[in-house]
């Protein structure tokens, strides 16, 4: 049997891994079998990488996944960051490779701005004008005489390749991070080449991503062919970026946050240049038109240096701790003096101002999150105006999609919704790069995404809505009125709603309606609501179906969970809706003849829907009850619902009309209970006799009691009026064992 596994060796700049990846039925599953450091050190020459031992790790990787796949592998790639390079003499390697990081950037680039003027240099190669590029590295080899015992110049992934097979190259997306490349032809400029005073020699070919460079002769993948893939890791992760359309974005979000779009051409405009944006080889042909933002660099040397003084903090817990920071400074997260490692925490608090708050990590960690998205907002703009293509859509893939808090500001400050994963999308790109080129996978690089999606768990964020400061206040002021009125609303129940630009904002679960204000009302996507009613039901690994609905739904993070009531507030089409359990009303809906005294008493100015289970399957019964009058009728449904053994719902564009017809239908059945038997049923306590209620405080108590008399009120109210309907012990059970109620009852204890 042919193999159907490849090996793709995924180096960033602080660490790499080797991740084994297998391909089935249109999908791509990843094992990660080694990881380890790629960190430069600190050596008398500079910041330096040591190559040779990177080279031994990355094998004992490779032996790891050869062992789990049984030696049978179909081929092997290497993606690497960029910029970076080993030197190669008659005898070896010469020297360790500079990182760039490494202050000789400057002298490099000082030598490069002499010989070849910025504007002129982004005319010809299309990049960005920053000191860690290529070009200057070289040009500060040249100064020192490094070059002169050169043969060859081979970016890291090309030198680790070299050593696997003894070919020399140079792949494309990598070679045109060095500002050598010329953007229109894919080959070196050789003319700047020679104005910079570099020796050709040093050049080695440039191959396609795609290309099978030959077999491995080295190590314990011997015989396995090395493809060439997206060997600049963001080239890589743009191909593992689940983009949609042309007008989708990409963040490749790791130690550099990379933000651009996926274009057919360079764009080499003077605008294009003061912008500062760079327009580096993609796959297949494409240009990756994008702009480096400093990323999540920020953050991890912060974390070294609170560590180095003690302080044990990661990362991910300070993402997490920074949602409660409402009002931390921003900074511009693409300064130049926060490139160079050292003190990060230091230069970060000079750039707001020597602000003291800035010494607790997760107020920085706040701050530096929002100014990326900041940072980010302000790209997407400059790809709106440069490429004339505006972005609808932003794909995060990398480390950084897993930071909820970044996604969402992401959203906000862009105003545009955000997919967020896959976390592997370099490891995947670089996969499946190799898969398309010995014969694993085929197609154009929208068949390689739909791979992607297919094997990918995304996260979707959505711009968080513009509050409507009057809906919002007039249903919290309706709320709290009926709230408030033990004719309407006993032990905390009911919920409400309000509705504006497709947002519903409704109440959370365990919050009093008369206890509720605006900013406790949690903003939902009703196109996600209404959409869920006509799919199929979640999942039940899922859990409960209506909380994983208004999961999908929500636009704004927050502490509290929607009312479990969403669906029907979000299928009935007025602004404002109200759900009460008033006592008078209950006398019908629990009532076994409540269809026909409702009938009898308000003919088709209520609707009557029977008794489902709370949740999808009573949303559902609504709106099917909903259309069954409208299409009897050929008149919108009633703006009063009554819910057998529930309550009533009443809707309307106003707040004037949901109070006016919620009291005016408790009057009648108070008038129709008073006609039939003459007055409303009195309780009396006998003399020597009392009822007790326990509860774990004694506002529990109250509130037991409370509902018993009410239970005995409505029982009274019912049978003057006909029958009493009481759940039989299946419905019973299912509320008291619902997730959601239990929920509930919770928050109501606990405050």
């Amino acid at each position: 049997m042919a193999p159907t596994s490849v090996i793709a060796v995924d180096l960033g700049a602080t660490s790499g891994r080797v991740v084994f990846s297998s391909f089935a039925e249109g999908r791509v599953s990843l094992t990660e079998v080694h990881r380890f450091s790629t960190a430069a050190e600190r050596t008398p020459e500079g910041l330096q990488l040591d190559a040779a031992a990177l080279f031994g790790r990355i094998q004992e990787g490779i032996g790891a996944a050869m062992e789990l796949a049984g030696g049978d592998v179909a081929a092997l790639g290497i993606d690497c960051w960029a910029v970076d390079y080993g030197l190669i003499g008659d005898d070896g390697l010469i020297g360790m490779p500079f990182n760039y990081r490494d202050v000789r950037t400057a002298t490099g680039k000082a030598e490069v701005d002499r010989l070849v003027p910025a504007a002129e240099l982004y005319a010809m190669t299309g990049l960005q004008d920053i000191a860690i590029n290529t070009v200057n590295q070289l040009a500060d080899d040249k100064l020192k005489g490094r070059l002169d015992g050169a043969r060859r110049f081979l970016m890291l992934p090309d030198l680790l390749g070299y050593w696997l097979t003894g070919r020399e190259f140079a792949e494309r997306t990598n070679a045109s991070s060095t500002a050598l490349l010329d953007p229109l032809t894919g080959d070196w400029h050789w003319e700047l080449i020679d104005r910079l005073g570099l020796p050709r020699r040093v050049f080695p070919d440039v191959v396609e991503p795609g290309t099978v460079i030959g077999p491995i002769t080295a190590g314990p993948a011997e015989g396995v062919p090395l493809v060439a893939v997206g060997s600049h890791d963001t080239a890589s992760a743009v191909v593992g970026a689940p983009l949609t359309g042309p007008d989708d974005a990409y963040l490749s979000s790791g130690t550099w946050s990379l933000l651009g779009m996926e274009l057919s051409g360079p764009v080499l405009t003077p605008e294009s240049a003061a912008a500062n944006l760079t327009n580096e080889a993609g796959v297949d042909g494409t240009v990756r038109y994008l702009k480096n933002v400093m990323g999540m660099w920020i953050l991890s040397e912060a974390v070294r240096s609170w560590r180095a003084a003690g302080i044990d903090v990661s990362v991910p817990d300070l993402a997490v701790a920074a949602r409660t920071v409402t009002d931390a400074p921003r900074f511009d997260a693409t300064d130049p003096s926060l490139l160079p490692p050292g003190d990060m925490p230091a230069r970060v608090k000079a750039l707001v101002g020597g602000d003291p708050r800035m010494d607790d990590p997760v107020f920085f960690t706040r701050s530096v999150l929002e100014s990326l998205a900041d940072a980010y907002a302000g790209v997407v703009d400059q790809l709106a105006a440069l490429t004339g293509r505006a972005p609808t859509r932003i794909a995060i893939v990398g480390g950084g999609s897993h930071n909820a808090l970044l996604c969402q500001l992401t959203a906000d400050r862009t105003g545009l919704p955000v997919s967020a994963g896959p976390v592997e999308a370099t490891a995947i790109g670089n996969a499946l790069i190799q898969a398309r080129a010995v014969g694993l996978v085929s197609g154009t690089l929208e068949d390689l995404r739909r791979i992607v999606m297919a094997s990918s768990d995304l996260t979707d964020y959505r711009p968080s809505p513009t509050r409507p400061d009057a809906e919002l206040a007039e249903i919290t002021a309706l709320s709290n009125e009926f709230g408030a009125d033990p004719t309407f609303v006993r032990a905390g129940g009911g919920n409400s709603s309000a509705k504006a630009d497709g947002v519903l904002w409704i109440k959370p679960s365990g919050v009093a309606l008369e206890a509720i204000a605006a900013d406790d009302l949690v903003p939902l996507d009703m196109d996600v609501l209404n959409g869920s009613l006509d799919a199929p039901d979640p999942d039940p690994s899922l859990g409960d179906p209506v909380n994983h609905i208004a999961t999908l739904a929500r636009l704004a993070d927050g502490p509290r969970r929607p009312s479990v009531e969403i669906l029907f507030h979000a299928l009935i089409p007025d602004t404002y809706v109200l759900h009460t359990h008033p006592l008078p009303i209950n006398a019908i809906t629990c009532n076994a003849d409540g269809e026909k005294i409702t009938a009898e008493l308000f003919g088709d100015e209520v609707l009557w829907v029977g008794y489902t289970d709370p949740g999808l399957p009573l949303a559902r019964l609504i709106a099917q009850r909903r259309g069954e009058f409208e299409a009897r009728t050929g008149a919108p449904a009633p703006k009063a619902t009554f819910l057998m053994n529930h309550g009533l719902i009443v809707a309307g564009d106003s707040p004037d009309d949901v109070r006016a017809l919620s009291r005016s239908i408790v009057e009648r059945i108070d008038a129709a209970v008073a006609a039939e038997r003459g007055v409303a049923p009195i309780v009396a306590v006998a003399p020597g006799l009392a009822v007790f209620a326990v509860g774990e405080s004694e506002k529990q108590a109250a509130t037991a009691l409370g509902v018993y008399v009410d239970a005995l009120t409505v029982g009274e109210a019912a049978s003057r009026l006909g029958r009493v309907r009481a759940m039989d012990e299946r419905e019973r059970r299912f509320i008291e064992t619902w997730e959601a109620e239990a929920y509930r009852q919770q928050v109501a204890k606990t405050g």
